[in-house]
Parts: structure tokens; C-alpha cells; sequence
């Protein structure tokens, strides 16, 4: 195992993959394994099954590198192909279940500290009650954005649609929220 991080950007470490190279593949896995999970509990509502969920995203990456655009970003492409993962397997086990966001951000985050987490508990139950109420595609791009601080472009490239109509349902997936925490 290396003790120094891969420098290699993204998209040179794809290239290396498709001519190969496994390490390289794995080096991807590891940066970002961890946003994988997070899209996957949240796409799956819960955190159960998010591991498997993106184990089993990678893989289907892999099989899938010959058909990845290397001018185009890997994160976005990833979290599309994790997204689909999780759709399906919510359909295969015929569950749709609220998402359970505190769970799957709480477990994949690293708070600053204990005082800033009890500063903001009573804000955050509120929001996390008030996202669980949304449909889970508004959940997602509100994951995107926020949790993963993914651009426009990068969130249309994750949900397969035009940069304009990203960001046209993060606009309404946001009024839905604001909605939903004046309701509460």
C-alpha cells in the first residue's frame, strides 16, 4: 500500500485505468468512496445498504470506463451511475422509505467540533425533518449542491439533464424546502 497520495488528477487516472491499470482505478475509488456512500443513503433513504450500494456502483463504473468521456468531470459521472445503482435496487427490493439525511451525513462527516453540532441541533432537526419530507429527487440535488458542492454543470451531468433544467429543479426543490420549514 502507498503512504503518499496519487497525484494524478481524475481524468489521467481514468485514462490509466482504461489502459489497465488497477491502481489507478482503486485510487479513484478511494477519493471518493465516501461521497459514494453519502449519495447512495441518501438516494437509498437510509444509510442501510449505502456500502453495498456503492461497491456495487464502482464496479459497474469500472465496466463502464470504455463508455466514460475523458474531457468530462469523473465525480459527476460517478454519482449518476451511484444514483441509478440505488434506484434500482430501491425498485428490486420494492421499499421507498423517507431518508433518514441526519444518519447519512452525521455518519460520513467530520464536525468541526462537539459545541458548533449542540449550537445548531435544534436548526438541524428542523431542516432534517423538513428535507426527509421531500421527494427523493429533491433530496438528492439538495445533497449535490450542498453536501457535495457540485456546480450546476456537474449536478446535470449527475442527473443526466441540461444545466438549465439542474438548475431549475434545485430552484423548486429549494421552494419546496423553504415551504416545508415554514410549515413546520
Amino acid at each position: 500500500m502507498r503512504d503518499t497520495p496519487d497525484r494524478r488528477s481524475d481524468g489521467q487516472l481514468v485514462h490509466a485505468a482504461k489502459d489497465g491499470d488497477f491502481g489507478a482505478f482503486g485510487e479513484l475509488v478511494r477519493r471518493h468512496q465516501r461521497d459514494a456512500i453519502r449519495i447512495a443513503a441518501i438516494a437509498l433513504g437510509s444509510s442501510t445498504g449505502a456500502d453495498d450500494t456503492a461497491q456495487e456502483a464502482f464496479i459497474k463504473a469500472h465496466r463502464s470506463l470504455h463508455r466514460f468521456r475523458e474531457d468530462a468531470p469523473f465525480r459527476p459521472w460517478l454519482f449518476r451511475i451511484v444514483t441509478n445503482t440505488a434506484r434500482n435496487r430501491l425498485r428490486h427490493e420494492g421499499r421507498q422509505s423517507n431518508l433518514r439525511t441526519r444518519v447519512a451525513v452525521l455518519a460520513t462527516s467530520d464536525p468541526a467540533s462537539p459545541e458548533e453540532i449542540a449550537g445548531h441541533l435544534a436548526d438541524r432537526d428542523e431542516l432534517v425533518a423538513a428535507i426527509n419530507r421531500l421527494e427523493v429527487a429533491d433530496r438528492l440535488i439538495l445533497a449535490y449542491r450542498w453536501y457535495h458542492q457540485m456546480t450546476e454543470a456537474e449536478i446535470a451531468e449527475a442527473m443526466g439533464c441540461r444545466r438549465g433544467t439542474a438548475k431549475s429543479r434545485l430552484s423548486r426543490a429549494m421552494n419546496r424546502l423553504r415551504l416545508e420549514l415554514e410549515e413546520s
